[in-house]
């Protein structure tokens, strides 16, 4: 049960055109600079072209990350090889022909669509119509069709204007469920976002703006917050092993049902993991996840989310320990204040 799937994620990058400023690339190399260090052997990359002003996405490229696991080294360091190379050997080229493929993607993005730095820059007070929502969801058939955890990288203002919702305006009191309104979901996802309020004018002011629409919003379509800033903050964790469970939250009275996605870097460290409960929310998850033991795995996870999801609380604890094979029990909620009995099982794939 714990042996090392090399394909349980996969990440999709956004860019948005309508970032695109004339002599400004920084973006792209900060991007190819963090996949490097933190993709896993065999985990394919897709890069999206998002349309704002249309409202639409379109696929530019794709490609699977070229690397072998640890034990997978080990295995072809000891093997003789008398009519072939080692695989090691070409593992560089490789590389590089992953990195080629993945800049001419990226550029060709930015030369389409680069404008004067003075377009591209936003005045708050007459914005551009963007459609960001509706670009990203016109993707959905990859969430739908995916088993494993999609880490979705944009890099974009953020700067929606749109009739789903404004940044740019007060937000209201009761927050629509964008998710309903559109039909659609992107389950099993983790969203990091960079570039917020880069090219609108007085952006400081706008960043709390933007996390207050983007976070419920994200969290509507079923898509869990990673990261949202200026800065691209994905975690320098490389997942090694990853575990689906179903879980069943007793809460209020009733029994809720829903899932739980567990990546692990080599330490036990949690990588985009996420809790996501029917009827209630979906949350990111930091922590750890320990396994003891070879035939049947003694397991216990120890982690916190990153907004409410049985409470109004601003995070929460998730507390499961458990052999594979019979089940974790645990809790969820806010410790010596309200927490909720949990219990998860792995999953049937």
């Amino acid at each position: 049960m714990d042996t090392p799937e090399p394909t349980f994620r996969q990440t999709v990058v956004y860019i948005d055109d309508m970032m695109m400023s004339d002599g400004r690339t920084e973006w792209a190399t900060k991007l190819a600079t963090k996949l490097k260090a933190t993709l896993a052997p065999g985990e394919r990359v897709t890069v999206v072209r998002l349309s704002p002003a249309s409202g639409q996405s379109n696929e530019v490229w794709s490609a699977c990350w070229p690397g072998y696991t640890a034990a997978e080294r080990q295995q072809l360091a000891a093997g003789t090889y008398i009519f072939s190379r080692n695989p090691l050997t070409e593992l560089d080229d490789q590389e590089k022909f992953f990195a080629s493929g993945l800049s001419a993607a990226l550029g060709s993005i930015y030369q389409d669509a680069k404008r004067p730095a003075a377009v591209v820059r936003i005045d708050p007070a007459h914005p551009p119509t963007k459609n960001i929502l509706r670009a990203l969801t016109s993707d959905e058939a990859r969430f739908s069709q995916s088993q494993n955890t999609v880490r979705a990288i944009i890099f974009s203002d953020l700067a929606e204007n749109s009739d789903l919702g404004s940044v740019f305006k007060p937000l209201p009191r009761e927050r629509e469920d964008i998710g309903r309104k559109l039909g659609t979901h992107l389950r099993r996802s983790v969203f990091y976002a960079y570039g917020l309020s880069e090219d609108v004018a007085g952006a400081p002011s706008l960043i709390d703006n933007l996390r207050k629409f983007w976070a419920p919003t994200l969290q509507s379509i079923q898509a869990a917050v990673g990261g949202l800033g200026a800065d691209l903050n994905v975690p320098n964790e490389i997942p090694v092993r990853g575990y689906a469970f179903t879980v069943a939250v007793q809460h209020a009275g009733q029994t809720l049902e829903g899932r739980l996605s567990v990546l692990v870097s080599i330490d036990g460290t949690l990588v985009d993991s996420w809790l996501d409960i029917s009827r209630l929310s979906i949350a990111s998850l930091a922590g750890s996840f320990q396994c003891q033991g070879t035939d049947d795995p003694v397991c216990k996870l120890d982690a916190r989310t990153n907004t409410g999801l049985t409470t109004s609380s601003a995070t929460e604890n998730v507390s499961l320990s458990g052999s594979l094979s019979s089940g974790l029990k645990g809790e969820i909620g806010v410790p010596s204040s309200l927490t909720d009995p949990i219990d998860a099982h792995l999953a049937v794939r």
